[in-house]
């Protein structure tokens, strides 16, 4: 026996125990890769229901803010109607301030029917 048939059999050797070991290292890899993947099947089933729950929730929370934007649209065109009625009462009020023929015929007029309707309830009473 050479000094080369003595390294190629240690190298003969030394490779079957590599092949060994990659096999078993293999096994051990597969195994470790079915636990995550029986893991993120798990965690994948775990947060369907989450998320059902959460589109359901996100639903819920559309019909709410479509509901108060609604109401806050009544709200803002009873605001608005108050203050055309508002201003409406002040441009009247500055007509009644102003100075207008017609005043005193409505003064007038309106002292006639208070006049009028004390004498009716007068003439009831005898």
């Amino acid at each position: 026996m050479t000094l080369i048939d003595v390294l190629l059999i240690i190298l003969i050797i030394s490779a079957s125990a590599l092949c060994i070991y990659s096999i078993f290292f293999i096994k051990k890899l597969l195994k470790e890769v079915e636990t995550v993947r029986s893991d993120v099947h798990d965690f994948i089933n775990k947060a369907n229901p989450v998320l059902d729950n959460l589109a359901d929730v996100t639903q819920k929370a559309n019909k709410i803010v479509s509901e108060a934007e609604n109401y806050w649209d009544e709200i803002d065109s009873s605001i608005k109607k108050l203050k055309e009625k508002v201003s409406d009462l002040t441009s009247l009020r500055m007509f009644r301030d102003a100075d207008n023929p017609t005043s005193d015929l409505i003064r007038n007029i309106k002292a006639l029917i208070k006049g009028a309707s004390a004498f009716w309830h007068a003439f009831k009473r005898y």
